[in-house]
């Protein structure tokens, strides 16, 4: 006890070394925020107290502590990347969803009315659908299982596309300004969902929206109803003109 406190009164701060607590402070406390209200955020706490057990030990020179830290230092470190490996994805799209970078980017300019009409007519079919569309962040590394077509936006396009007998039907399409790059695309599933009667297509339409900034219109083919998730939350269903402001709104508005 007494030489950790020798070692604070010996302890002396810069400006510099404020900002760099603040800094730290600020990553951790956006890493602790995004994870709010989830089991993830049980897990960061505990990794947070053995980080403190680490700085206690080499402070107190605790040997069989140090010995045995150093020797899973770097296998506990990739371990840690391999776990929090969404966590990590979603810190830096919130990172990347700041104010200050929205300015250095432009918005997408999609077609919306061209979405919008296919939305609902897919709708009145009692079809299912995923629409994804691509905001400012590249999705490219959201792309497994889908095939690239590349082709120009057009209402009737997508109705095909999400007809129950194309193949491509049950995935999700990734729209890039006027093109659909992909199709027949499988995109991570949140977890946060807790209605028993949205199934996976809603779970995708969120979970895509936790790790990126894009939005997703999701159809649901047996309620025949039209949804939008963005910053994983799933809104209630959507008429034709909600749906067109909210996602104007996002892409050009101050979201």
């Amino acid at each position: 006890m007494n030489d950790l406190i020798k070692v604070f009164k010996n302890v002396e701060f810069s400006y510099l070394d404020i900002i760099d607590f603040l800094l730290l402070w600020f990553i951790v406390f956006q890493f602790l925020k995004l994870f709010k209200g989830t089991r993830t955020l049980y897990i960061i706490l505990g990794v947070l107290i053995l980080l403190i057990i680490i700085f206690l030990s080499d402070i107190l020179k605790l040997s069989a502590m140090s010995f045995l830290i150093n020797s899973f230092k770097t296998v506990g470190l990739i371990a840690l990347i391999i776990l929090f490996q969404m966590e990590i994805r979603r810190l830096l799209a919130s990172i990347g969803q700041s104010r200050i970078l929205r300015l250095l980017t432009k918005s997408p300019k999609i077609p919306l009315e061209e979405i919008i009409d296919a939305c609902y007519r897919i709708s009145e079919k009692g079809y299912g659908a995923l629409i994804v569309l691509q905001n400012r962040m590249n999705l490219e590394a959201f792309t497994e299982g889908g095939i690239e077509i590349d082709a120009k936006i057009s209402s009737h396009l997508i109705e095909s596309i999400f007809y129950p007998d194309n193949p491509l039907h049950d995935g999700a399409i990734i729209v890039k300004e006027d093109r659909i790059s992909y199709a027949g695309v499988r995109l991570p599933r949140s977890s946060k969902l807790t209605d028993p009667l949205l199934g996976t297509r809603h779970e995708a339409a969120v979970g895509i929206t936790e790790l990126c900034d894009a939005i997703s219109i999701v159809i649901s083919e047996e309620r025949q109803t039209v949804r939008m998730a963005f910053k994983g939350e799933l809104s209630s269903p959507l008429e034709k003109d909600e749906l067109r402001e909210r996602i104007i709104s996002i892409l050009y508005g101050k979201q």
